[in-house]
């Protein structure tokens, strides 16, 4: 049977079908993805250690992209006519989600990351835009994948609008004293089971270092929703940091 499907439906149109098919099939009043806006009955088990109520079927987003689409859309001040809307590293349902949100409100959307993946190649160490031209930057769980995470901090103030907004999450903080910092392939694998991760932050030195790359931040709380919001979307304990630009 899926062969012949696969025979008859162009593969332009796979896609939407399946997911359709997901909706339907997994469709219930427990749980709300707002990026996808399907009704869930509930998501999925995700990760090492598995993580249950995590990912959603349909669109494949996580509570880190949830919240970020729950911030972008209750937040319209922040968006500019005309301005640019960088999204760093885009997920294949979030991405989709903030172009729309970014090109309704008359914002050019931008896309990449260093494998090309999106509309450009767009490396946060080194951006290929002039100084103070983004209105609006977002990047989800990047910065702590990057050895020099404070140079990127750097670049992205750099090209940051006076004006502008960029939001950047990172995973989950560290219950310790201080930042969890890695400096090899083997300490990695040890630490984290995984070479593209290289620190895990305590909050409060994620703040200082964006704050030191000369941003003022606000810190915002899955928790600072209203308690349904939070449960039918498992925000979990999720954060997000708003960074504007301070003073050189």
């Amino acid at each position: 049977m899926k062969d012949a499907l696969k025979r008859v439906v162009p593969e332009r149109l796979r896609p939407g079908i399946r997911a359709a098919f997901t909706r339907l099939r997994s469709f219930g009043w427990q749980r709300y993805c707002l990026i996808c806006d399907s009704r869930l009955k509930g998501f999925l088990t995700h990760g090492e250690p598995p993580e249950t109520d995590f990912r959603c079927p349909v669109c494949h987003s996580k509570p880190p992209h949830r919240l970020a689409a729950y911030y972008f859309n209750d937040h319209p001040e922040i968006y500019r006519e005309g301005g640019t809307f960088v999204h760093i590293a885009p997920e294949s349902g979030l991405g989709p989600y903030l172009a729309q949100l970014a090109r309704g409100r008359g914002m050019h959307y931008r896309s990449g990351d260093i494998k090309g993946v999106g509309d450009s190649h767009l490396d946060l160490l080194a951006l290929p835009f002039a100084d103070g031209s983004i209105h609006m930057l977002y990047a989800c769980h990047v910065l702590n994948s990057l050895q020099e995470d404070r140079a990127a901090m750097r670049e992205v103030r750099r090209v940051l609008h006076p004006d502008g907004v960029a939001v950047l999450q990172v995973p989950a903080f560290c219950t310790a004293n201080d930042t969890i910092e890695t400096q090899g392939h083997d300490e990695r694998m040890r630490v984290f089971a995984d070479d593209g991760i290289y620190r895990c932050y305590t909050n409060a030195d994620y703040e200082q270092r964006l704050q030191a790359s000369g941003f003022i931040v606000e810190c915002v709380r899955a928790t600072s929703l209203p308690d349904a919001q939070v449960r039918k979307a498992a925000l979990k304990q999720e954060v997000l940091h708003a960074c504007r630009a301070g003073l050189r």
